[in-house]
């Protein structure tokens, strides 16, 4: 997915409690395992060197109140990126404290790439229809993220690039059940892909990608109807997505399928070498 950069990125109010945000920003932390954590309080710095993912490699809060000595703890949040050679970023969710956000406005922090954080309940979302001359499969890890790379244009019997490589290498460290789904032609041709994490009663939806010649075809909803059939088997109650705000198409996907804003997070970038 392209993201874009924003000169500024307003925080905005929830449309929901901050446990609820509390509760879905847990399960990105297990859905998405970084290779190194600090944990500061209730901050978290975490760091994936060689990752491009920000995801991964960034300064996240989980207490609203826990902002005492913001900018000395950022400077020390700051040298531990720089020591890993990482850029530093600032996960800029609702459950940041008010301190910590002063500090950035007035260091100039460039807030960049607003997301969406939307969700809804697992329930009624439909049948499975997968459009005729296609086939939906569960696969394992390492077939789903062969497909994921050639939906996303990587030549047929290439290594995986380095991006995709370190995706693989995250989601080879989750913790708890993958549901990894692939649609492909009756020829075998791989045209669209998703990623469920279940965890407990929340079920995480990731990487919905479909082929460029194989779009405008149903084939993501498909996939999203049955994850979520997937994940109710499971004892999933909650579906939930992340996706950026800039993306229309998929916004308003989502938005048909009964996805709505739980919350929106940027990051901040430190303006400083």
């Amino acid at each position: 997915m392209v993201t874009t950069e924003a000169k500024r990125v307003q925080p905005r109010q929830p449309n929901c409690d901050l446990e609820t945000v509390l509760k879905l920003e847990q399960a990105n932390l297990n859905c998405f395992p970084s290779l190194m954590t600090h944990h500061d309080g209730s901050w978290i710095s975490r760091l994936s060197p060689g990752g491009s993912a920000r995801r991964n490699n960034s300064l996240n809060f989980y207490d609203v109140n826990d902002g005492d000595e913001a900018e000395e703890r950022l400077v020390a949040a700051r040298q531990r990126f720089k020591k890993r050679d990482v850029a530093f970023h600032v996960r800029w969710t609702p459950l940041v404290p008010a301190d910590v956000d002063q500090v950035l406005t007035e260091q100039n922090y460039t807030r960049l790439d607003e997301t969406l954080v939307l969700s809804r309940s697992i329930w009624v979302l439909g049948d499975t229809d997968v459009p005729k001359g296609y086939k939906l499969s569960q696969v394992s890890l390492d077939e789903w993220v062969r497909k994921y790379a050639l939906v996303g244009g990587a030549q047929p019997g290439a290594p995986l690039d380095a991006t995709v490589q370190a995706l693989h290498d995250v989601l080879s460290r989750v913790a708890v059940e993958l549901v990894a789904l692939i649609v492909e032609t009756d020829d075998g041709i791989p045209a669209a892909v998703l990623l469920g994490v279940v965890d407990g009663d929340m079920l995480g939806i990731f990487s919905v990608a479909t082929a460029e010649a194989y779009r405008r075809q149903g084939l993501a909803y498909a996939l999203m109807c049955e994850v979520q059939r997937l994940g109710a088997e499971r004892g999933a109650e909650t579906a939930w997505l992340q996706v950026v705000a800039e993306n229309a198409p998929a916004v308003e996907l989502y938005d048909s399928l009964g996805y709505r804003e739980a919350y929106a997070y940027h990051y901040c970038r430190d303006a400083q070498p």
